[in-house]
């Protein structure tokens, strides 16, 4: 039914008649195709032919020769004359066979044997479709071919076998292949040739034929269906100059746009930074300290945050739903509340203040109320994870709270991995969580401390498209614990980097990396 409305639809009428006009053509060209292939194949076997009908003359030749003086043949050759005119005898009734079954196979078959002359019967095949002039040619006349071409080899045969051969069965040999078998053998040569110029004659006029039809064609389809689609083409052009304009126009003010947009993305990526911890900031508190914080798009959903309190150093990380503007407007979020906390002299009781930013995040969102309380905000389920660690220079110590994001200490020793709590702070779905575990460290000399996001473990890359992982990290960071922390991660960075490859990123990641003074006496006089 589809194909019949299609038909019936007069919008396809130009399309239908191109076809048909091509599918002509196409059939023109085709035709010439098989019609040169089918000249190429018969005269193929003429010259086949040919060449064997000639090769027969040769095998009569050498019967002759051999028949006439047999036993010099065998004291020069050293072989069997019997045996050579028998082989001969076979392979020449081949051939005959070969050409009477008009087979191209059988016919390079027996071409193919040369002069070899080696025994074995002809096999018994019909006789082909011949023409009136070859069945002239080998039946037809005064002695015809094919008898006379068996007596011919009935005699050699005879002469092959007898002891000693009669004469007269020789001279008849030697007479037939000087005198009779020649002209019958030209007659058939004669006869092969003039049927492959007929078929060539045949092939010009009918390619010929073909290309002045397909050149009326090509004429008609110039005239009848080219002229109106070029005029067709030209108001569609036309239509398609005035669409493009108008999209000229409006490309041009979504670019603006756009441009606009990615100035205030990037501008808002300046205010992130102005948020972020600053390192140098840090170095002033502790022995050495890095950042390594990589947006997937312009801003990031992943936090950094740094400040002195009470002389005590706060480090905070966090990585927020999503990535790009959603996600770094969360962050701005969970900056403000923490701040807001640190402002209440929460530092004091880390559990509470982890607790207290869960709660003041979900007030923030709206996602403390039930779901069904009518507010706008009631599909938000945004959250966090998060790690706090606190140094204090007067008792040598860290302390650290973890909400999915643990604390990597690497030490002489190597790194072992202080895990975090499972919760996510924040998020709707998520129960409240009722309680953190604190860690305590005693900070040893030359102790690093790091906070990583999973984006950093997370990267897909290598030949089996797998996650970086956790042990991977921690070779990379051990392999260049040797070097300060600002070439850790700029090595850390390089690796991430290749391991991803052709891969694209798929998520913010970010890694603090903290080397605490250690003011344990012990250490300090170790070090002197």
């Amino acid at each position: 039914m589809k194909i019949l409305g299609w038909l019936k639809d007069k919008q396809n009428l130009p399309t239908m008649a191109y076809s048909l006009g091509l599918g002509l053509i196409a059939f023109a060209v085709t035709a010439i195709w098989v019609a040169d292939t089918r000249f190429l194949a018969d005269q193929h076997r003429i010259g086949a032919e040919v060449n064997l009908a000639g090769r027969q003359r040769m095998l009569s030749q050498r019967i002759a020769m051999v028949a006439q003086d047999m036993s010099r043949f065998e004291r020069v050759n050293g072989a069997s004359p019997s045996f050579m005119l028998i082989g001969c005898a076979d392979q020449m009734m081949r051939a005959h066979t070969a050409l009477l079954s008009t087979d191209i196979d059988r016919i390079n078959k027996a071409l193919g044997e040369g002069i070899s002359c080696h025994v074995g019967a002809a096999e018994a095949v019909p006789t082909g479709d011949l023409s009136p002039a070859l069945q002239g040619a080998f039946f037809g006349g005064n002695h015809p071919l094919d008898p006379l071409l068996r007596e011919f080899l009935e005699r050699a045969v005879a002469v092959a076998q007898s002891e000693p051969p009669r004469q007269e069965d020789i001279d008849s040999i030697v007479r037939m292949a000087n005198l009779e078998l020649p002209v019958k053998l030209n007659t058939l040569v004669r006869v092969f040739q003039d049927e492959g110029e007929v078929s060539l004659h045949a092939l010009d006029r009918f390619i010929t034929a073909m290309w002045a039809l397909t050149l009326l064609l090509i004429l008609l389809e110039i005239v009848f269906i080219f002229q109106p689609m070029a005029r067709k083409i030209r108001e569609t052009m036309a239509q398609l100059q005035k669409t493009l304009g108008i999209s000229e126009k409006r490309g041009i003010e979504l670019k603006e746009a756009n441009e606009q947009l990615l100035e205030s993305i990037h501008y808002a990526r300046k205010i992130q930074q102005g948020v972020l911890a600053n390192v140098t900031d840090m170095r002033t508190s502790v022995k050495d300290a890095a950042m390594l914080w990589e947006p997937l798009q312009v801003v990031s959903g992943d936090f950094v945050w740094s400040s002195e309190v009470d002389g005590k150093t706060v480090f905070f990380v966090a990585d927020c739903t999503g990535h790009g503007v959603p996600g770094a407007l969360l962050t701005m979020v969970v900056s403000s509340e923490l701040k807001k906390l640190l402002d209440l002299g929460e530092l004091a009781d880390p559990e509470r203040l982890m607790l207290d930013l869960d709660r003041g995040v979900r007030q923030r969102l709206g996602q403390d109320r039930p779901s069904d309380a009518g507010n706008d905000n009631q599909t938000s389920d945004d959250g966090f994870e998060a790690a706090l660690a606190i140094y204090d220079p007067a008792e040598n110590t860290l302390t650290f709270v973890g909400a999915g994001i643990p604390l990597y200490v690497q030490s002489s020793d190597g790194i072992k991995r202080i895990a975090a709590d499972r919760h996510r702070l924040g998020y709707r779905s998520l129960r409240r969580p009722e309680s953190f575990k604190v860690h305590h460290l005693d900070v040893e000399e030359d102790e690093t401390f790091y906070l990583a996001t999973d984006g950093a473990t997370d990267h897909i890359g290598g030949e089996r498209k797998r996650a970086f992982g956790r042990k991977r990290l921690f070779e990379v960071l051990e392999a260049n614990a040797y070097a300060d922390l600002e070439t850790q991660l700029s090595k850390l960075k390089s690796v991430l980097e290749n391991y991803r490859g052709s891969e694209p990123a798929r998520d913010d990641y970010t890694v603090l990396a903290v080397t605490p003074r250690s003011n344990n006496p012990a250490h300090k006089q170790a070090a002197e």
